[in-house]
This record gives structure tokens, C-alpha cells and sequence, in this order.
């Protein structure tokens, strides 16, 4: 029987970049670098840093967010000890706080010989789902705003890369993801579980005095207006799960704290959810009742507090797809 399991929420580098065969140092070139490369793997970044004469001598042209991926230039050998960020083009939407969630297109290039490592979003997919704040390249984005193009030099592990040596980095902050659903409500079926939320988004699930339905149902709470989720993809989500029977919570994304993601899969995920979600539209919110043959069945995970045999209902906020 396949589980519900959760994927940690994307880190831009780590997950992105796994990068193991691309070495390199860093040279220190005294015409190019604002310092000489460190001795020792330094320590992911904890705050925003400040610009300089490396990260100004980027040279970045095209549409912030657009459908290519800007041109990108610099001297080889550019690296910057500590990191240095310089917005290159100022946005002018929201400030972003520690807790945000943004979409990122970013580009980033071994600093050594100036070749591409890797591109998400722009030409290449959908953007990055990121945190704000923390450490790596969420430090960055806790003095960005929506809008920003910001060029970022630095050793690649000081800017949470899983990568080695010095790093260009050339990052669109293209929109602010929401941590809850924002489509609009919808009539509710009595006969099904009733879904309210507090201010905050998260959901209040209401079993009805009804039997359970005998195959598994989706109901749309809020209806979104963005892409629509097929299956394969990645998604952001927040959600709660409940036992139908007695309506106790087994898991929540609410109750941890954090947004979490999802590949919406046969190959991860229990039937009952995919079906569910497949061809809903980002910005949803969606309750699915899960019978126990497209959940866990006689065999839920151990510990999960999920009795055997028993008909699950989700809440799921639709945030993002990437």
C-alpha cells in the first residue's frame, strides 16, 4: 500500500543543484574579487548581505521574470568573501518578512570559468518555490522585494548551494506565493464534510451526521484561477487530514508550521489524494473524501494514528506549482 508521504520544501540550491562533479575553488583575481577565496567550507550566510565590487561588476540584461533567461556576464575568477548581493533592478512590489514564501527564476554559474550550472524558471520551467529568511539564499530574499533582480558572488556552500568553489548567482523575485488559499468560496454539499477557516487559513473540518460516501470524492471549497495541477507535478501545498469517523487529525501542515511540497504521483502518494487533485487549479482549496481502498487500507503507517480500514477526509490549499 503506497503512503502519503511529504517532501521537504525545496531549498533553491540544494535540491536544485546537486552538483557533486562541478569543482572548482575559486580563483582569487585581484581585478575581479573583493577578496581572496576562504581556506575552509565556509558556513551558510544567516543575514542579508551587502553589496560590492564583485557582485557590482555583474552585467545582467533582459525582462525581469521573463520568458528567456537573462544574459548574464562577468570577469572569471570573481568570487567574494563574505557574499555580496547588488540589486540590479529595483522592484516595486511588497517587502518581503521572514515566513514568506516567493517565486524565484534564478541562474546560477561556476565563477571559476563563468559556465552555466543551472537555470530554473525564466525558459526553463516553473520558478522556485523559496522561503524567506534563514539561512543560505533565504537570507537574501529577507531584503528583497517583489520585482527584484538581485546578482549575487559568494562561495557556493556560504549561499547553501550543494555545490563547491565561487558562484554567480542571478535571481528574479517574480511573486509572492500566499501560505493559504485564494480562490473563491463555494457552495458546500451538507451531505459531505463541511470546511471553515480561521483567519489565518487554516481549516476547521466538520464530519457530517451522513455516512461516509462510498467512493472517493473531491469537493472544491475555494476555486482557484491559476495553472491546473496534472499529474506528475510538484505542487505547494498546506493541508489537514482527519478520520472520517470521529474527526481526529492525524496530519497537518498547519499544525507544523510551514507550507510543505507534494509530487502529485501514484508513484509517492495514496490514490485517494492524487485523484483528488489532479486537474484542480492552483489558488484552490479542495476537501477530498478518501475511501479506504484509494487510502491505507488494513495497513496505515505505524504510529500514524490512522485506525485500519478507515475513510480519511483532507483539506488542501493549492498554493504554488514548481
Amino acid at each position: 500500500m503506497k503512503r502519503l508521504r511529504l517532501l521537504p520544501l525545496a531549498l533553491v540550491p540544494a535540491v536544485i543543484l546537486g552538483l557533486a562533479a562541478c569543482s572548482g575553488s575559486g580563483s582569487s583575481d585581484s581585478s575581479a574579487s573583493a577578496t581572496s577565496a576562504p581556506s575552509s567550507t565556509p558556513t551558510p550566510i544567516t543575514s542579508c548581505p551587502k553589496p560590492g565590487k564583485a557582485s557590482g561588476s555583474v552585467k545582467v540584461t533582459g525582462a525581469v521574470g521573463g520568458s528567456a533567461a537573462p544574459k548574464v556576464a562577468f570577469d572569471k575568477g570573481l568570487t567574494a568573501d563574505p557574499p555580496q548581493a547588488t540589486r540590479v533592478v529595483k522592484g516595486t512590489g511588497a517587502s518581503l518578512a521572514e515566513g514568506d514564501f516567493v517565486q524565484v527564476a534564478y541562474s546560477a554559474y561556476n565563477a571559476k570559468d563563468a559556465k552555466n550550472l543551472v537555470t530554473v524558471g525564466f525558459d526553463q520551467g516553473n520558478p522556485q518555490v523559496l522561503s524567506v529568511g534563514g539561512t543560505g539564499f533565504g537570507a537574501i530574499l529577507s531584503c528583497a522585494k517583489v520585482g527584484d533582480r538581485v546578482a549575487v558572488v559568494g562561495q557556493a556552500a556560504a549561499l547553501g548551494f550543494n555545490t563547491s568553489g565561487s558562484i554567480v548567482v542571478v535571481a528574479d523575485v517574480v511573486e509572492q506565493t500566499p501560505t493559504k488559499s485564494t480562490g473563491t468560496p463555494q457552495d458546500q454539499d451538507p451531505k459531505l464534510p463541511t470546511v471553515k477557516d480561521a483567519a489565518d487559513g487554516e481549516p476547521t473540518i466538520s464530519i457530517p451526521d451522513s455516512a461516509a460516501p462510498t467512493k472517493t470524492t473531491a469537493e472544491v471549497i475555494k476555486q482557484g484561477d491559476g495553472d491546473t495541477i496534472k499529474d506528475g507535478d510538484t505542487a505547494l501545498v498546506q493541508y489537514k487530514g482527519v478520520a472520517y469517523k470521529g474527526g481526529k487529525e492525524f496530519d497537518s501542515s498547519w499544525s507544523k508550521g510551514s507550507p510543505t511540497t507534494f509530487t502529485i504521483s501514484n508513484s509517492g502518494l495514496i490514490p485517494g489524494f492524487v485523484k483528488g487533485l489532479v486537474g484542480q487549479k492552483i489558488g484552490s482549496q479542495v476537501m477530498i473524501v478518501v475511501t479506504p481502498e484509494d487510502g491505507y487500507g488494513a495497513n496505515p503507517p505505524e504510529g500514524s494514528g490512522i485506525p485500519a480500514n478507515a475513510t480519511l477526509v483532507f483539506v488542501v490549499d493549492l498554493l504554488a506549482k514548481g
